[in-house]
């Protein structure tokens, strides 16, 4: 292998590594200047209200670059991270700088390293959606008992703003820290409509949605929305119960599209450590680089497609 190669390779992944440690201590000290700016640090459960931050052209734009960031920036938010999106994004250059330098010291081969970074960046974007799916289902599972706490609440005569606030000291985590903000928001004169509306946007989800429609709608007609909230906690727990109960009948075709998709990359990887001669002779050969494109590109819809199948709706 060329040395010069080898070099620019490391000189890639030790900057990348530089730059995403930076920019997360740089973050840190952000937090912290923000904190000693204000006075005082926030105190337990309290939650500082940030300046909502505009996008950039490109994200509001349209085109593919357009949607993936949009996507992007979106499940970054749904993750609960704590990164802001030039983090995340020099993370995810790390990752594949770091796995494409491997699979390139391993065996000097474009196509290789190619492969390589494509499952540093595939790791990164994994685990973020991972982190969304257990911060939605947590979500989804935490609110039926916050609204029975809301409705208790202004049963004993407090108001919704208080009770708001009370349900942010006394429920569970993540869906106390978007209480919390949401009576922050109030107290400092946000309408409920308003903030209703920015819970929505942080938390995209339809049982959330219903929530913001029906206090939205209680703030302009009022009415007894101690029993509207009841009967809202009856159905969110009735969509939990039918989601639970697709999940147990469409375990057979997961695990089944789990193992048809995990089937092409183990075969590749057991090909490419234990039988590195029939890889190469397919890497070097410009009919068997066509193949592998097609079928990674076959693999990646068939994976969306039966994803969208399995995904509830209700």
């Amino acid at each position: 292998m060329n040395s010069t190669l080898i070099a620019i390779l490391v000189f890639f992944t030790l900057a990348a590594a530089s730059a995403a440690l930076g920019r997360l201590l740089l973050d840190g000290m952000n937090r912290g200047h923000r904190q000693a700016r204000s006075g005082r640090a926030p105190a337990d459960g309290q939650v500082v209200i940030k300046r909502p931050t505009r996008r950039s052209v490109d994200a509001d734009g349209s085109g593919p670059v357009a949607a993936f960031n949009r996507w992007f920036l979106q499940l970054l938010q749904d993750s609960g991270i704590p990164f802001s999106p030039t983090s995340a994004t020099l993370l995810v250059v790390f990752a594949a700088g770091m796995v494409g330098g491997l699979m390139f010291l391993w065996d000097d081969h474009p196509i290789v390293a190619t492969v390589g970074a494509a499952i540093g960046t595939g790791a990164v974007l994994v685990w973020l959606v991972i982190c969304k799916t257990y911060r939605i289902r947590r979500l989804q599972e935490q609110l039926p008992i916050a609204l029975e706490m809301l409705a208790r609440s202004l049963r004993s005569g407090v108001s919704l703003d208080q009770g708001i606030e009370f349900v942010g000291r006394n429920s569970l985590e993540p869906l106390a820290t978007e209480f919390r903000r949401c009576a922050r928001q109030l107290a400092i004169g946000g309408a409920v409509p308003s903030v209703m509306r920015t819970l929505l946007d942080r938390v995209k989800l339809a049982d959330v949605r219903l929530l913001t429609t029906t206090l939205s709608v209680h703030r302009q007609t009022g009415g007894n929305l101690a029993k509207v909230l009841d009967r809202l906690a009856f159905v969110v727990r009735d969509r939990l119960s039918y989601r639970r109960q697709l999940r147990s009948i469409t375990a057979g075709g997961r695990f089944s599209a789990i193992m048809v998709a995990s089937i092409g990359p183990v075969l590749f990887a057991y090909l490419l450590a234990f039988h590195n001669h029939y890889i190469r002779a397919m890497l070097d050969s410009s009919l068997g680089q066509s193949v592998l494109i097609l079928a990674a590109a076959m693999e990646l819809v068939g994976l969306i497609w039966t994803a969208r199948l399995l995904k509830p709706h209700y």
